[in-house]
């Protein structure tokens, strides 16, 4: 008999109405390895436009190979709402109360991936009450993710109520699913049990990249990235957790040094955007590019030089990072610059550009010149380190043989 995968996720997502996220890349290919799989998600997110509107509790459908079932929950237009928050209750709620449904299979595994965290919840209800085998799924730190981004006290009752969720997903899970590479450090200190976490990082789907690849017209590459310049690109969400700010500066002080070789570009959107655009109004090495798909963000980081990405320094972070961004910019074959002070991987481990401590501008205005000064073709060697890292070792198809061991 077939096992059945239930991979609960409040944001995952499928390419018919955005893009496929990490969790439906994953059920593509359980679901093609022979297990029964239903991916479990919501109709409420911040990050993408085009959901699914369900007239119904509930709406099953057929997806490369596995079930959806998108859960009808309250809605919400702003990140930081507590209507966010109160939405993990309202789908955490209707997880659970799939239980009592017919239509519903019974679950042999369920992976409960943050976030939301309080899908603990129900990874703890299924294996108490179905003797399902529990996975955690880490992929963001809660609650040390509020009070070091959001500046919430440890003593906040929010945050106290987060932490037991956390504890309780560490002591009763079967297997702790981390996508940063220290994070068994951080379960070791918080409830001794370090030894439970594996390992799977963020993955790439070689399928998008080989078959859904547009180009960005002409005239948007022009506006945005100038010609005979060293781009510099920064490419995803402008939030307070990537110090952003400290970029500017680097930018700041190569243009007060007379340097008008190099060009920082961001692309994207983000609450700190309006705020950086005032930052750098003045500087003639700084340009914002209007966000573009997902499908031709490839195209434009291919027009760049060096592809760039910033963290700030908290603790939240201390325990490493495996950002979709990385994914992409491998992929592109640029080399990388990381401003990052925590657990380091993949750039290193790929040779593909380097890490830099956070929050130093100076610093970063000195690697930004030495990468300026290469040859092309010592660029493009990086480049191509990363990209073979990124296809031999991090492609969905090693990751979920990974993966499915910890069925077993």
């Amino acid at each position: 008999m077939k096992s059945n995968i239930w991979y609960i996720s409040k944001y995952a997502n499928i390419k018919e109405y955005g893009a496929d996220t990490r969790q439906a890349s994953f059920c593509k290919k359980f679901a093609k390895a022979g297990l029964n799989v239903r991916l479990i998600t919501s109709d409420s997110s911040h990050l993408y436009n085009s959901l699914p509107k369900l007239s119904s509790r509930y709406m099953d459908i057929e997806n490369d190979g596995y079930r959806v079932t998108w859960v009808n929950t309250l809605k919400y237009s702003n990140a930081t709402s507590i209507k966010r928050f109160l939405s993990w209750f309202w789908f955490e709620f209707f997880v659970l109360t799939m239980a009592f449904r017919k239509r519903y299979e019974k679950p042999d595994v369920v992976i409960a991936s943050s976030l939301s965290i309080l899908s603990v919840l129900s990874g703890c209800f299924y294996k108490r009450f179905y003797r399902a085998k529990f996975i955690f799924e880490v992929r963001d730190i809660w609650p040390q993710t509020l009070i070091d981004l959001k500046g919430i006290n440890h003593r906040h009752p929010l945050v106290w109520f987060l932490s037991k969720i956390e504890k309780l997903g560490y002591r009763y899970s079967d297997v702790i699913v981390g996508t940063m590479p220290g994070l068994h450090k951080h379960v070791e200190t918080v409830v001794g049990l370090g030894s439970k976490v594996k390992f799977i990082p963020q993955g790439v789907d070689l399928s998008f990249y080989a078959d859904e690849q547009q180009c960005v017209k002409t005239d948007y590459l022009e506006r945005y990235f100038p010609e005979n310049k060293f781009i510099v690109t920064y490419a995803g969400t402008l939030g307070v957790a990537y110090s952003l700010d400290y970029i500017i500066s680097a930018a700041r002080t190569l243009n007060n040094a007379g340097n008008s070789k190099i060009h920082f570009s961001f692309l994207g959107n983000g609450l700190e955007k309006e705020r950086l655009q005032k930052l750098s109004c003045d500087l003639p090495n700084v340009s914002f590019a209007p966000r573009v798909p997902k499908s031709k963000v490839l195209s434009v980081l291919q027009s760049s030089d060096l592809l760039l990405h910033s963290f700030k320094m908290e603790k939240v972070f201390e325990f490493g990072i495996s950002p979709n961004k990385f994914v992409d910019y491998m992929y592109a074959k640029k080399p990388i610059v990381c401003m990052f002070s925590g657990y380091p991987s993949m750039l290193n481990e790929a040779n593909c550009g380097e890490f830099i401590p956070s929050e130093n501008s100076q610093l970063l205005v000195d690697t930004l010149i030495k990468y300026s000064e290469m040859d092309k073709k010592e660029l493009a060697i990086l480049g191509e380190n990363g990209y073979e890292f990124l296809v031999k070792s991090r492609n969905f198809e090693v990751l979920s043989s990974q993966y499915m061991e910890l069925f077993k």
